[in-house]
């Protein structure tokens, strides 16, 4: 008992449920215990996922080091916060004064196939006469057993030795730090320059102390003498010790109220919040694609959303291309063949007007054929980004662009989006060649032979009552996709709140530390583990129709609607005006002049719940089970199946089984109807009665939603302040559908 013992789960429960320094129990709930890191199975990753793991990081830890350390700038009369009060040490620079992400020899990347643990707190109260005893260690408790087992039971009424239990109450602090409880407190001796523990005795000289539990609120739980009964204080405090380290040197005035823990069940959700990510695993597809990303490739950025959202893009011209491959050896060839095809274009021009009928007939077809040529060679220029042509966006746009990762979490990064969904069409949606017999993307208007009845026509008319469902619900597109492969990771935790500030505690706003987690030994160095999960799972992907999106968003009135060139797809517009999104949504605008890329936003979000929910209904999966990823500049979302044990293809079987019926369901005015009526409609229509899910399941914590949005049932989401009804979408489509019904 005096080593850490291994449990196994499933690899997400272990990577988030069963992470480092999480209290829990086991099956029946008897006997607490905190999980320890542990050297799971090291794994090798593709060069982009790595690369995306510690980006991030960086972007998760650095917004939440800027908000934690500012949590007190609004009120100057507030002790202002120290970097060290943030992060965990490890991600502050050598000077302790800012952030700094950790680097990769310092960590270890691994697979949780086991999670160690010990049982904690060690301390225990007799049920019946509440005598209490506590310990440090496991060694001390060992040594211990035998005196428990045999001490007498002070309570009158029970003449046999004392009934033992785990005291299943902890103090914890927003540091990270927790502590078990026992009589006495933590506290600075300016004398020592050193944090002390202080521990209470009774005037009487007896060390048997009783734990008073006759309040219901464990915060008036108080010790007492077990032989004459006298309490030792007036109340159950506690001071965090890391906190007093922090900022005992400095004497602030009221330390203690920075200091002071809060008594809660080691069961509580606010004892312990895991940090982790998610992201769409591409592996080294899409390499091209996903480079754009890096810093130092901004202008190959520019280049693809130019291209495909429509924007004006200079022509390339032949100095251009020249300029482009001088000097580099892996594109001499590519220059010549590039040379050769405008010399034969010129030459076979010039010689057209002189030409017969017949012959012109025949070199035009070598002109067509050098034309092709020449645009091969440029598409290959500029799909390994030796070519950038020259773009010309508008302002607004580029400024987003140049400060997209202080503007936008990853997850919330409309330019980080877009380039997934053309990976994610280039690897998946637009793939014809099958796999084990099967497309990777089927839509449910063009269904295969797995999906579809084994009768053409029967296959035919499902098709085209999908289709008219579809269209109906403002569908573009709906369909599975047969493995959708997602990387999720976690590498950290917090305690009182899963956010970076905890507000108004005891009168100001308190920053949360975002802990590491503790360190394990690989080869020899200590380095703080990341737990990686891979997995590949059915999904079904989304596609919203563009032009009913448009004619939706013009009737919401919005003051800063945006306008689209002929050219320009409406994904041009929304990137323009996209609000900035912080990986907390703490900050959104609530106004009279809502920003329209919000209520775009919110569309797609709560689109999405409410297919979520219908899955869960109709496949008989756990609603917990599933997630969701948002591209919202391309108007598409993905709902996925995130377990980690086999798939037994319950998406594909709900298509089958229940795909239409699904459909229809979420026609009906029941879809979008709440229990909790009037109040909810007040409140932006989204609760855990209708579009809320579990937070795991959520992308956005289950903000940014609302019914109004999907159908006019009354009111509007919160963030828009105007006093007023808007038009559902999935409405506004049946009205695009039957013009004189409107």
């Amino acid at each position: 008992m005096s080593k850490a013992k291994t449990m196994s789960r499933s690899r997400n429960q272990l990577a988030t449920s069963y992470a480092p320094e999480s209290f829990f129990t086991f099956e029946g709930g008897v006997g607490a215990c905190i999980s320890r890191s542990a050297v799971g199975e090291q794994v090798n990753l593709a060069d982009p996922t790595l690369d995306q793991i510690f980006e991030r990081i960086n972007e998760l830890g650095r917004a939440w080091y800027d908000a934690a350390v500012t949590a007190r700038d609004d009120d100057a009369t507030k002790a202002q916060v120290l970097p060290i009060q943030c992060v965990d040490r490890k991600l502050l620079d050598s000077t302790l004064s800012g952030f700094q992400p950790p680097g990769q020899d310092r960590v270890y990347l691994c697979r949780p196939s086991h999670m160690e643990y010990t049982p904690a707190p060690l301390t225990f109260v007799c049920r019946n006469c509440g005598l209490f005893r506590g310990y440090d260690t496991l060694k001390e408790l060992d040594a211990a057993l035998p005196t428990l087992s045999s001490t007498s039971c002070k309570n009158s009424k029970h003449e046999d030795t004392c009934d033992w239990e785990q005291l299943d109450v902890i103090f914890v602090h927003w540091s990270g730090h927790w502590e078990p409880a026992f009589p006495g407190q933590w506290h600075w001796s300016d004398t020592d320059l050193k944090v002390v523990k202080r521990e209470d005795n009774c005037v009487c000289g007896s060390h048997d102390l009783r734990l008073n539990r006759k309040q219901a609120a464990i915060g008036d739980w108080f010790f007492e003498c077990a032989e004459c009964g006298k309490p030792l204080s007036a109340k159950w405090l506690q001071n965090d010790p890391e906190t007093l380290r922090m900022l005992g040197p400095r004497s602030l005035p009221d330390l203690y109220t920075h200091a002071r823990m809060q008594v809660t069940p080691y069961r509580a959700s606010n004892a312990y919040y895991v940090r982790s990510d998610l992201f769409i695993d591409f592996k080294d597809g899409g390499r091209d694609l996903l480079a754009r990303l890096r810093p130092g490739r901004e202008e190959e950025l520019k280049d693809f959303i130019a291209t495909r959202y429509g924007f004006g893009i200079t022509a390339i011209s032949d100095e251009d291309v020249a300029a482009a491959c001088k000097g580099r050896e892996d594109c001499v060839k590519d220059l010549a063949s590039y040379q050769a095809a405008v010399e034969q274009i010129a030459a076979t021009e010039t010689a057209l007007p002189g030409l017969s009928a017949a012959m012109r007939e025949m070199v035009q077809g070598l002109l067509g054929q050098a034309y092709d040529k020449r645009q091969l060679i440029l598409d290959d220029l500029r799909r390994r980004a030796i070519l950038v042509p020259k773009v010309s966006l508008p302002p607004g746009l580029t400024d987003r662009l140049q400060y997209r990762q202080s503007m936008f979490a990853s997850k919330f990064d409309p330019f980080r989006l877009a380039i997934e969904h053309a990976t994610l069409e280039t690897t998946r949606l637009g793939v014809e060649t099958r796999v084990n017999g099967k497309k990777p993307y089927v839509s449910v208007m063009r269904l295969d032979e797995d999906l579809g009845p084994e009768k053409k026509s029967d296959a035919e008319a499902l098709e085209a009552e999908a289709r008219g469902l579809l269209g109906r619900l403002g569908l573009a597109d709906l369909g599975l996709i047969r493995e959708f492969d997602l990387c999720k990771f976690s590498f950290g935790y917090s305690r009182m709140e899963s956010g970076p500030v905890l507000r108004d505690k005891r009168g100001q706003n308190m920053p949360v530390r975002l802990n590491l987690f503790p360190p394990v030994q690989h080869n020899g160095a200590s380095k703080n583990p990341i737990y990686v999960v891979q997995q590949g799972n059915e999904a079904l992907y989304v596609k919203l129709k563009p032009e009913v999106v448009l004619k939706w968003l013009q009737s919401l009135g919005c003051s800063y609607m945006f306008s689209l060139n002929a050219d320009e797809k409406l994904g041009a517009g929304l990137l323009t005006c996209a609000t900035p999104m912080g990986p907390f949504l703490d900050k959104l605008p609530e106004s009279p002049t809502p920003p329209v890329y919000l209520y775009l936003y919110t569309l797609l979000h709560s689109y999405s719940h409410l297919l979520m929910k219908h899955v869960s209904e109709y496949s008989g999966l756990d609603l917990g089970s599933l997630g969701e990823y948002i591209f919202p500049a391309d108007l598409a979302f993905v709902v996925y199946r995130s377990g980690t044990t086999m798939d037994l293809g319950n998406l594909s079987a709900m298509w089958r089984n229940a795909g239409i019926s699904m459909l229809t369901a979420m026609l009906t005015p029941k879809a979008t109807q709440c229990g909790t009526g009037s109040l909810c409609t007040h409140r932006g229509g989204a609760c855990p009665d209708c579009l809320m899910v579990p937070e795991t399941s959520c992308i956005a914590g289950n903000k940014l939603l609302s019914r109004a949005v999907l159908r006019s049932v009354g009111g509007h989401p919160r963030f828009d302040t105007r006093e007023i009804t808007i038009a559902g979408y999935i409405d506004v489509a049946q009205d695009a559908l039957c013009p004189s019904a409107s």
